[in-house]
């Protein structure tokens, strides 16, 4: 059997891994449009700022490929999917498969405004983005302006702000972090950056890049701000495009059933390209974060080895380090909620909140201190009812049932 792995990142190295271990014999070759060894997205911030290297980002080691006798064809690009006759198109060549897996991720919204092709315009979508965004910076960038303040946002903004950059923040929406934490959670947040100096312009939107060949400044409104760099941390989206006439069904991002099944033979998904169901919140979407496309790698290398593996959905959770700050979120937050039931806990060295519906926790928030987040993310998904102890558990002297003597 031959498998094709479209994409080297956190779902196709995962899911290479995986078949591996389960069937020694099998053919496979991993194809990207990348140059570079598997490394961790993740990282790329850190590596910006300066807080590590770049030989610490790969997530494996140069004999990866080798040592699982796998086929890498690195810096090509798959142009489309045959499946009626089991191949794809890499760079004008065909490459035949008996199965496949599209693990080919997403990439940085880019939104239609006039001036986003400007040189000093980046995204910070993979390694090479990071190395750009570098050395634009080593040319004498002292300005940063960064378009959103969600999870991207925020990191870069840091990033940013540690090379010694003046860095202002601008987020149409009225909060930091707006579809991770609530309001009130959120200001916590804000208050820790803007005393790192980072500037925030909120429930604002850059309506035009301004330069001439060159980025010279952002509006918004009728608002001018200088800068000599722009990055993008509005989101990003599923590499989607080359799917066009596969029969592979889409929405946002690629349709799968429970066992990481397309809607054609033979053809697997996984990761960031994948639109999956949320158990929590009852439908499908697509959540780009590193645990889901790492497990869903595994459950989708287990199954294309003929190994049945049932994808259980979607994890909510997300977890950024804000100078030294842990903050955490995971399941629903508040606003997503009609009526919810709210605990909330400020102690002086953290601010939890759980978020409740029907004596069962719909979604936790914290700041500060994750004290039992392994447990309560349990709860969250099990969907236990836990009405009579609800006022226990943003307790950081609470000890999960499990642990006690």
């Amino acid at each position: 059997m031959h498998v094709v792995v479209i994409g080297t990142g956190g779902a196709g190295i995962s899911a290479i891994q995986t078949m591996r271990e389960l069937d020694k014999k099998c053919k496979i070759t991993a194809i990207s449009k990348e140059k570079f060894m598997p490394y961790s997205p993740c990282s790329l911030p850190y590596l910006i700022g300066g807080e590590i290297k770049k030989k610490n980002i790969f997530r494996v080691g140069k004999d990866f490929y080798e040592r699982n006798k796998v086929k890498p064809l690195l810096g090509k690009t798959v142009s489309m999917i045959m499946p009626e006759e089991k191949s794809v198109l890499v760079d004008g060549r065909k490459v035949k498969y008996d199965k496949l897996l599209v693990a080919a991720g997403s990439q940085p919204l880019r939104p239609p405004i006039p001036g986003i092709d400007l040189d000093g315009v980046f995204g910070l979508g993979n390694l090479g983005d990071a190395e750009r965004i570098l050395k634009w910076v080593k040319k004498g960038a002292r300005k940063a302006v960064v378009l959103g303040a969600g999870f991207i946002g925020v990191e870069s903004a840091v990033a940013l702000r540690r090379l010694g950059l003046e860095v202002l923040v601008v987020e149409m929406l009225e909060s930091v972090l707006p579809k991770m934490l609530d309001e009130d959670m959120s200001l916590e947040v804000q208050k820790i950056l803007e005393k790192e100096g980072i500037r925030f312009k909120l429930g604002k939107q850059v309506s035009e890049i301004i330069g001439n060949g060159t980025v010279k400044g952002v509006l918004s409104g009728k608002k001018r701000s200088s800068c000599d760099m722009v990055v993008l941390g509005i989101g990003v989206r599923p590499n989607t495009e080359f799917l066009k006439g596969s029969g592979i069904k889409t929405n946002y991002g690629i349709l799968v059933d429970d066992h990481l099944r397309t809607s054609v033979k033979d053809i697997y998904a996984a990761g960031d390209i994948v639109e999956a169901e949320d158990k929590i919140r009852g439908s499908k979407m697509v959540n780009a974060i590193w645990p889901n496309a790492v497990e869903q790698g595994k459950i989708a290398g287990h199954n294309i080895v003929g190994v049945d593996r049932e994808y259980e959905g979607l994890q909510s959770i997300n977890i950024l380090d804000v100078y030294g700050v842990p903050v955490l979120s995971m399941g629903m937050a508040s606003f997503e909620l009609k009526s919810p039931e709210v605990e909330k806990v400020k102690t002086n060295r953290s601010v939890k909140k759980m978020v409740m519906k029907d004596g069962k926790i719909a979604g936790v928030q914290m700041i500060g201190a994750i004290t039992n987040s392994g447990h309560l993310l349990s709860l969250v998904k099990r969907g236990i009812d836990v009405e009579e102890i609800r006022h226990h558990l943003l307790d950081e002297r609470y000890v999960e049932p499990a642990l006690r003597s």
